[in-house]
Parts: structure tokens; C-alpha cells; sequence
């Protein structure tokens, strides 16, 4: 479950232009300054994983940490 979220995080980063290491996995990605086509793009991308997973699921609370627990759901 990690290697996911570090693949977004690495995501996220790329769409804020940012290093993933700047990107603090327990932040509100959209106070980080992803705006919701980002967001979109970033569940989208989920959801192409396998993932079953929508778009209000994780927008309710984006912040990687977050999602982990949805994900291993």
C-alpha cells in the first residue's frame, strides 16, 4: 500500500510542480494548491489502477493519508 501512495504523492507533486518530497502526505492536497481538474486527474489515474473508488470519495478528504485507508478498503 505504500508504493501507491508514493506513486501520488509523486503524481501530485508533478501536477503542483513541486519535489514528492515536498508534498506532506497528511496536508489537504488542495490547500498544497491541487485544484479539482488536478484532483480529478489524480483519481482518475486510481481508478486506472483497479481501484474502486470515486471521485467524491476522495475528494471528501484529499489528503494522501487519507485515501490509504480507502484504498485498503
Amino acid at each position: 500500500m505504500a508504493e501507491i501512495i508514493e506513486e501520488l504523492r509523486g503524481e501530485v507533486a508533478t501536477a503542483l510542480g513541486v519535489a514528492p518530497e515536498q508534498v506532506d502526505t497528511s496536508a489537504d492536497l488542495t490547500d498544497l494548491g491541487l485544484d479539482s481538474v488536478s484532483l480529478m486527474g489524480v483519481v482518475e489515474g486510481i481508478i486506472a489502477r483497479g481501484y474502486d473508488v470515486d471521485y467524491v470519495d476522495l475528494a471528501e478528504d484529499p489528503r494522501l493519508d487519507a485515501w490509504r485507508g480507502l484504498l485498503e478498503a
